[in-house]
């Protein structure tokens, strides 16, 4: 093996073992997220459920025919309220990490999402304004042989990245995410809050 070939194969394994580094943060991080969003969950699902049972005794006293009736509407609708209020109170959790959280993430994100050749990465306004000048350098050494970004113009996006590999978009805005998920995030948190 030449010198190069072991310089070479000492970056590389310093690179796996960099990227390796940043993904088991990222997912500690992610779940230090998702045990506080568990946690607040429950106490506003305990919230929820006493202003439900309140309002269901009130509905029974007055009309006995009806009650069940109201009592799944009222239990349904407090339970939508929860969900959506849990994924939007984690949305902003996400918008609002530290910069370098925050970009780390993102890295996670176009490391997962990168497809052959070079992309072109558009972030928000508010985004750009806050990227570290090393954030592009630093995905494309991760990146694998054969895929590349650059950064293209500020989208109108919130938050979170649109990748452009030609005629194809990838959007991986938090919004867009969390859109695309939201059925299946739901059926997670329903579970979760009201478990019985």
């Amino acid at each position: 093996m030449t010198g190069l070939e072991k310089i070479l194969s000492q970056i590389e394994y310093e690179s796996d073992d960099r990227c390796k580094t940043i993904i088991a943060n990222a997912e500690a991080k992610a779940q230090e997220i998702i045990s506080e969003a568990e946690a607040q969950a429950k106490a506003e699902a305990d919230k929820s459920r006493e202003a439900i049972e309140k309002r269901v005794e009130e509905i029974k006293q007055s009309t006995a025919s009806s009650v069940e009736l109201n009592r799944s509407k009222i239990i349904l609708k407090a339970k939508l309220e929860a969900i959506e209020d849990m994924l939007s109170k984690s949305l902003d959790t996400i918008k609002s990490l530290p910069d370098s959280e925050y970009f780390d993430m993102l890295k996670t994100l176009i490391l997962n999402n990168a497809k052959d050749g070079e992309g072109v990465l558009h972030l928000s306004e508010k985004d750009c304004k806050r990227l570290n000048d090393g954030f592009i350098a630093d995905v494309n050494k991760s990146l694998g042989s054969g895929k590349s970004i650059v950064l293209g113009e500020n989208t109108d996006i919130d938050s979170g990245f649109v990748l452009v590999y030609g005629d194809i978009d990838i959007n991986c805005s938090f919004d867009a995410i969390a859109s695309s998920k939201r059925d299946e995030l739901r059926d997670t948190l329903n579970a979760l809050l009201f478990a019985e």
